[in-house]
């Protein structure tokens, strides 16, 4: 008997200890809904998460709640195994393992009682609220390092939560409140403002004590779920965010008890039925609707915050450079420095300019300041205080005849105009852009022609200084998101591809034209849709190394001599004073390479083959194609169907050899389709 009770013990013991499962401490703090404690329970989308997790694997999870930074000590010293909702930076993993798989993706909100503030700059003299270690206050891309960057002062109050930083800023204890954008806690009523910052991967944290096979674990199931459109997950994504759970409508449990009834009272409930059937069907499909439009709503969410998550790294250096024409020039430390640079550019850029200068005004303080100077005395410039010019009232672009006299205003005192008089260089005519950087700051780029000179400033002058005076806005303006630094950069450079070819098409067809021809060709050819996209944005590009030539020599209408031939073939390589930048790498090959031959005949390197870059090979044929069927000072234009025979069969001076066989082969298949983008646009464009 006592043999057998010994047997039904151990059978016992090793039954209970087998069920029991691995035992984990996770740490939780207050961050709704991700993480959050109520009613003495976590809960939030992350211990919902892993609650799924623990339920199939058989593990016990105690939940441990304190402040973020409590937490991290204890972390690092130990004393619980896991914790929720932590953003990666390199300081961390020193401490912790990170699992493989974010959980979620965030990013830093600004809220503020002061409907001012709109962007970076308005945190000049601000007391900020931030959570001590937060990602957000002391990450490489965090607030602090962001604000030190742009030489911005501000102090910093550090708390334990989101909930205390929205309170200090509601008792007036501090202005600003840094907060992650999911948080849904009590706002206390304040603003928020339009700016974000520091995109960031939100994970699950381990001690170094952790058996790195739990970790694996907890990526697989996150992997599998998210490539389920309708795995827990997504449920409990939904039930957070869009707080849209699903209940079972009231006519199923009527159902059930007219099932029950039905031999007593058939009639009456089979009534009673119909008409609730018909009601919460009609619920059932409103909720559907609300539901897949949700769905929809995360998916393109998602899509575009993956999209902006992938290029933040790339812009995000790029956000604090200006470039010589989008290429190296680097806003550093040296505001006279960075200023120096655009004016230099400027002047090299604008055909007329002989001499130039940039004005910073105080227009609440009525002062002006010399920031940069060309050919003028910039030591004796930069002792000028008073205001010299005119206060503007909108940004506007215009040329001035005598600059000195017509530019001075009562505010300007006699010692400064003297100083002023000293220090420039005799003018005939100055064109000045006039920038608006906040309601009280604007500045002017003004350039100069030299008394004695015959040159006047052209429309196309204004549009490119008005194209610096936009690149130096959006130098300042922080608010504006990384897609319109970029479009502004493409806008700019497309205006110089515009002036390159002015001497040929003025009407800036032939640039469009070679993109759409381009990008159907790179279509065909099965490259990828972001591949596509780049051919076609930066093959109307290909020229823009022109802007270099000397004008006369591009459109000289008589044959040119085999010297003038080989500077024209420059081109191609001063492309590179304005392409050499890493964004524009499509755009760089193919303005570089574009004259390049398959068979190794072409300029300016002799490549061959798969030597080429494929962008360039496919706007080679483009732009052949385009320029044989165009009217040019030096040829007449050829028919659609002449310029399929000369491509496809040569004329002696354009071969088959000289292109791609894939393309030349794409080009014989799809040439009539090619025949309509070229008519659509010459249309549009006349």
């Amino acid at each position: 008997m006592r043999k057998k009770l010994i047997i039904l013990i151990l059978f016992l013991s090793i039954f209970v200890i087998t069920n029991l499962g691995e035992i984990f401490s996770v740490g939780v703090y207050d961050n709704p809904p991700l993480v959050y404690f109520e009613n003495n329970k976590a809960k939030g989308v992350f211990v919902d998460i892993l609650n799924e997790i623990a339920l199939s694997e058989n593990w016990n999870i105690i939940y441990k709640y304190g402040t973020f930074s409590d937490l991290i000590e204890k972390l690092k010293e130990g004393n619980i195994d896991m914790m929720l909702d932590v953003a990666y930076s390199k300081e961390r993993a020193k401490f912790f393992y990170y699992n493989k798989e974010p959980v979620f993706t965030n990013w830093g909100m600004v809220y503020t009682r002061d409907e001012n503030i709109e962007s970076l700059l308005d945190f000049e003299d601000k007391k900020i609220a931030v959570i001590k270690n937060d990602i957000y206050y002391v990450g490489k891309e965090g607030i602090k390092n962001i604000l030190n960057k742009l030489h911005i002062k501000a102090s910093f109050i550090e708390v334990s939560s989101y909930d205390e930083c929205l309170k200090y800023v509601y008792e007036k204890k501090a202005d600003i409140a840094i907060i992650s954008r999911s948080y849904n806690g009590n706002n206390y009523g304040l603003k928020k403002t339009p700016i974000i910052f520091s995109p960031v991967d939100v994970y699950i944290v381990f001690s170094h004590s952790i058996n790195e096979n739990i970790i694996n674990t907890i990526d697989a199931y996150l992997q599998k779920w998210k490539n389920q459109n309708n795995s827990i997950y997504y449920m409990i994504i939904n039930k957070y965010f869009f707080n849209e759970t699903i209940h079972f409508p009231r006519w199923f449990f009527i159902t059930i008890g007219v099932i029950l009834l039905l031999l007593l009272i058939v009639l009456t409930l089979l009534y009673i039925y119909r008409k609730l059937l018909i009601r919460a069907t009609s619920d059932l499909k409103i909720k559907n609707k609300k539901l897949e439009a949700f769905n929809e709503e995360l998916v393109a969410m998602s899509e575009e915050l993956e999209d902006l998550y992938n290029k933040n790294n790339e812009f995000s250096n790029n956000l604090f450079r200006m470039t010589e024409v989008l290429s190296h020039m680097i806003p550093g430390n040296s505001f006279e420095k960075f200023y120096k640079e655009v004016l230099e550019l400027v002047i090299e850029i604008v055909p007329e300019a002989d001499y130039g200068s940039i004005v910073l005004i105080d227009v609440e303080k009525k002062t002006t300041k010399f920031i940069a100077s060309y050919g003028h005395s910039f030591e004796d410039l930069k002792k000028i205080k008073s205001l010299i010019g005119k206060i503007p009232k909108r940004e506007n672009t215009r040329i001035v005849k005598d600059v000195l006299d017509e530019e001075r205003n009562k505010e300007l005192n006699e010692k400064d105009y003297k100083t002023l008089k000293n220090a420039v260089k005799p003018i005939k005519e100055t064109l000045i852009r006039e920038i608006q950087l906040n309601p009280n700051i604007w500045i002017k780029i003004a350039v100069d022609i030299a008394e004695n000179s015959k040159k006047n400033f052209s429309e196309n002058s204004m549009k490119l200084i008005e194209g610096f005076g936009n690149l130096i806005k959006a130098f300042w303006l922080e608010k504006l998101s990384v897609q319109e630094v970029k479009n502004a950069y493409l806008n700019f450079a497309t205006k110089l591809a515009i002036i390159a070819e002015a001497h040929d098409d003025i009407t800036g067809a032939h640039i469009y034209r070679v993109g759409k021809i381009s990008g159907f060709i790179a279509k065909k050819m099965g490259l990828n849709e972001e591949k596509v996209k780049e051919i076609e944005t930066f093959a109307p590009l290909h020229d823009i190394g022109k802007i270099f030539i000397n004008r006369d020599l591009l459109t000289k209408s008589d044959e040119l001599t085999e010297e003038e031939f080989d500077l024209i073939k420059q081109h191609t390589i001063f492309s590179l004073k304005l392409l050499n930048d890493p964004y524009f790498i499509t755009a760089k090959n193919i303005a570089l390479y574009h004259h390049e031959r398959y068979d190794g005949s072409g300029y300016p390197f002799g490549l061959s083959g798969d030597e080429i870059p494929i962008e360039a090979q496919i706007v080679a044929l483009a732009d052949v194609y385009d320029a044989l069927r165009s009217v040019r000072t030096y040829k007449i234009a050829f028919s659609h169907e002449e310029v399929v025979k000369i491509i496809t069969e040569g004329d002696g001076r354009t071969k088959p050899e000289h292109f791609h066989p894939e393309i030349l082969s794409l080009f014989k298949k799809y040439h009539n389709e090619i025949r309509k983008i070229y008519d659509e646009i010459t249309k549009e464009h006349f």
